[in-house]
């Protein structure tokens, strides 16, 4: 069934890079068709619900709000005011029996980390690591040119506002581990476990290859955390609601299988039988999953430039509810636990934990909490067994998690826990059809630095890509940011 109307781009996939270029493609007048192959929006940030208590699909934290940083620059641009709440502390670490406590304020964070790591070099480092992130964030954010794939683009971003980037640049080359021996921090067990796993959630690599410039955009933004009331899911569901309202169409349950090239643009075909005609396509699928739908010199293309899956990663999950009966509400939502001997079956040597706020009656009724854990494992781990073994692994998985979180929080060990589900990378791939479960991006090293990584500009004409596999990368803000460059690039050209 072929569609008359021909589309000034369509959109495939409606996680966040595909919900913010699409909004903003349409808010610049163009005519829009958004494609999601699930039922909602928003992709690893999306969520299912059990009997009112809502759990995240993926991602769970908001950054990027404060003034002139890219969401909150998003919102605005869009005229949208997220029910969300800044944390402080927004985020606590234990380690045993002891507790981190991740300030906002920068004084007491260096406080509290010389009070717990008693190591000298930590004030030099974290003001570093805050230094590089607020000119970070700036340059990258307000660069809708990177990375330069012309030479226009070169001399766009030769301008004097950029300036102050230039003694950043060393960081892209230079590893954590390299900026932690120079300042005495390198050898210290506990504080370099600290940081690896603090790294692994954010750049989904540890020091000894992650690069600092992106490793300190990764460190401090536990220093501006916002909650979302409900979940990532709904400042998603804002975006689509305005793209809508700028005369955007969004169409679900429409997996896009086909993209073909006509003399005047692209037919994109979906997996009910429909075509749809356009002059331009977005993606916002991983670089993986692209060769499975487009043929000839693209595919050829797209192949030659794919990411190594074996320096990506799969997730572990564990979401739950669990009863809450206290006055008091826990002391933040945000909470990296420890475990140094590991969990089986999962590569991580920590899990972050997710639990909704008391007066977020969005995902939780009064007296409950909804859950939800997280942590890295090797698609690997969950491929070639048998299905009994993949059931005992996971569920072997799942219980080690759940008893060490009863250790963390003794104060629900004994509570009641409902609709507990766990899940791998095959569960990511088989909701989300993301290449093996493959989450999270692709990890930034001092090899694959930003400078290296992929772009969204490629070289069939109006075809662009968005996501967590190309520039800028992994998380919420940096799709956003790659987003809003590609539409802006677009609209640009008329």
């Amino acid at each position: 069934m072929t569609n008359g109307v021909i589309y000034d781009n369509i959109v495939v996939g409606a996680g966040y890079g595909g919900l913010v270029a699409a909004a903003l493609l349409a808010k610049g007048g163009q005519k829009v068709l958004l494609l999601e192959g699930h039922t909602v929006p928003g992709g690893c940030a999306s969520f299912y619900s059990r009997r009112g208590v809502i759990f995240d699909a993926g991602a769970t934290t908001l950054s990027g709000m404060a003034t002139g940083q890219p969401m909150q620059r998003l919102f605005s641009e869009l005229g949208i005011e997220p029910e969300v709440k800044k944390l402080d502390p927004g985020m606590i670490i234990i380690f045993g029996e002891r507790k981190l406590t991740r300030h906002a304020d920068l004084e007491k964070w260096i406080a509290e980390t010389e009070g717990f790591f008693k190591l000298p070099g930590l004030r030099e480092f974290w003001e570093l690591v805050h230094k590089i992130d607020r000119v970070g964030y700036e340059l990258i954010g307000k660069n809708d040119k990177l990375p330069p794939t012309s030479l226009g683009d070169l001399i766009s971003l030769a301008k004097p506002s950029n300036l102050k980037g230039l003694p950043l640049i060393p960081y892209l080359f230079r590893s954590v581990e390299a900026v932690l021996k120079k300042h005495g921090l390198a050898d210290d067990p506990l504080f370099r476990s600290f940081i690896d796993e603090q790294l692994l959630i954010t750049t989904q690599n540890t020091a000894d290859d992650a690069p600092f410039l992106t490793a300190a955009l990764g460190l401090a933004y536990p220093a501006e955390t916002y909650y979302p009331y409900g979940g990532l899911f709904f400042p998603a569901k804002e975006i689509e609601r305005k793209f809508k309202a700028f005369g955007g169409k969004a169409e679900y349950k429409k997996r896009v299988t086909g993209i073909s090239t006509i003399h005047d643009g692209y037919t994109v075909k979906t997996t009910d039988g429909s075509e749809y005609k356009t002059r331009g396509v977005v993606t916002n699928i991983p670089l993986w999953n692209i060769p499975e739908i487009v043929d000839g010199k693209m595919k050829a293309h797209f192949n030659s430039i794919l990411p190594k899956t074996e320096n990506a990663w799969g997730a572990f999950m564990v979401n739950f509810a669990v009863d809450h009966p206290f006055d008091e509400d826990i002391e933040t939502a945000y909470w990296q636990i420890h475990v140094p001997e590991g969990v089986p079956h999962c590569e991580s040597k920590s899990f972050f934990v997710t639990f909704s706020l008391a007066d977020d009656s969005r995902k939780a009724p009064a007296g409950m909490k909804s859950v939800t854990i997280s942590l890295h494992t090797k698609p690997e781990n969950w491929q070639g067994i048998t299905r009994e073994e993949y059931g005992r692994r996971k569920a072997e998985t799942g219980n080690f998690i759940i008893n060490k979180f009863n250790v963390a929080f003794p104060s629900l060990r004994e509570q009641k826990k409902s609709y507990i589900d766990f899940g791998t990378p095959q569960t990511f791939e088989r909701y989300t059809s993301r290449y093996q479960g493959l989450v999270g991006g692709v990890p930034h090293s001092v090899s694959n630095n930003l400078l290296k990584m992929s772009s969204g500009v490629t070289p069939f004409r109006n075809f662009y890509n968005t996501g967590d596999t190309v520039f800028p990368g992994q998380g919420t803000v940096a799709v956003t940011i790659g987003a809003m460059n590609i539409a802006k690039r677009i609209l640009d050209k008329g």
